[in-house]
């Protein structure tokens, strides 16, 4: 199958129709009985993990709810186990892993199951925030250094950062200023308006090559008029003083800053960012990437954040810095 020239619906067809092992399908069985959440599917591969070519993002991920029938979550399991692991061999995959240089047949992969960071909120289960961040910045802006780090941060699911989203985007160092945020129009043009959400009704999980098939994506307004703790996330463009207020008190637009952390310090972030980047850059002695998610959860009646680190790679070396003299290039 995977050498005939076949479409990725058939190729996922064929790995979902196929059985797993009896042996790990009831280790799949005996671990959902413990589970109370729900769980992402994703993959760890060789090239994934290489230090020398960007290869994050190619092969799928995919999140299934809890339920309380454990046979059927235990359904939805196997195949999205099955699903990342036909993602592989999808022709986007196959020709991204020739472009590169590299070998189907060398490519080894593990798959890792996670609980999600996040909590329900009206029928779908999200984080109050996440992001990506890497220890170098490669576009640095004012007084920041590329040492510094850069953190890409959005409302909800982290697949708003991972395809490209608007996200709010800060150094670790001084994360007090956010080039969004200084101008009230940069602020309405280019924060964030959707965010992903796991929908949480199992008939949502359907076989698909999109791996967000399940994912809901409404608007951020709609989102915050139900979210428990908006002031946290949110500020408000106010029309009668033609400014930002932190908070959602007043009438206007609302704008996602997370003032409440990155400005006040409600829970420092930043810190924990730089010192987890530091630490992660020193033991793998070279540049990273790291994934994280941040919720609120009650606690002996008061509300403590949760940060979870989800993933930690190393950040591919981009060429040499050597400088080119123009003056040496031979004319056409």
């Amino acid at each position: 199958v995977i050498d005939s020239d076949v479409t990725d619906e058939e190729i996922l067809s064929e790995f979902v129709s196929s059985r797993l092992p009896e042996a790990l399908v009831e280790q799949l069985r005996a671990y959902v009985q413990t589970v109370r959440y729900p769980l992402a599917i994703r993959s760890s591969s060789k090239l994934e993990d290489s230090s020398y070519q960007p290869f994050a993002g190619v092969y799928s991920t995919y999140m299934i709810p809890f339920v309380e029938n454990r046979d059927q979550m235990l359904r939805m399991l196997e195949k999205a186990i099955k699903s990342v692991y036909a993602s592989v061999f999808y022709n986007g995959s196959r020709t991204y892993i020739q472009t590169t240089a590299n070998l189907l047949s060398e490519e080894k992969m593990a798959v890792v199951v996670q609980s999600i960071c996040g909590s329900e909120h009206e029928g779908l289960y999200y984080p109050m925030m996440s992001g990506v961040a890497r220890s170098v910045n490669f576009y640095p802006i004012g007084n920041e250094k590329p040492e510094d780090g850069i953190v890409n941060l959005a409302f909800g699911l982290g697949k708003t950062v991972v395809d490209g989203g608007n996200t709010l985007r800060f150094s670790p160092k001084f994360p007090k200023k956010i080039l969004q945020l200084s101008d009230v129009k940069l602020a309405l043009r280019d924060t964030q308006k959707q965010m992903f959400a796991l929908d949480l009704r199992p008939g949502a999980f359907k076989i698909s090559c999109n791996d967000g098939v399940n994912l809901a994506h409404p608007q951020i307004a709609d989102v915050l008029k139900t979210y428990d703790h908006p002031e946290l996330v949110a500020s408000t463009f106010s029309l009668e003083n033609n400014r930002m207020v932190p908070g959602i008190s007043a009438n206007g637009p609302r704008v996602i800053s997370f003032d409440s952390i990155l400005k006040y310090g409600r829970f420092p972030l930043a810190r924990i960012l730089t010192d987890v980047l530091d630490i992660c850059k020193k033991a793998m002695m070279c540049d990273v990437e790291i994934e994280f998610a941040v919720d609120m959860k009650s606690h002996n009646e008061s509300l403590d954040m949760v940060m979870k680190l989800l993933q930690v790679r190393p950040v591919p070396e981009l060429g040499d810095d050597r400088g080119v003299d123009i003056d040496k290039a031979e004319e056409m």
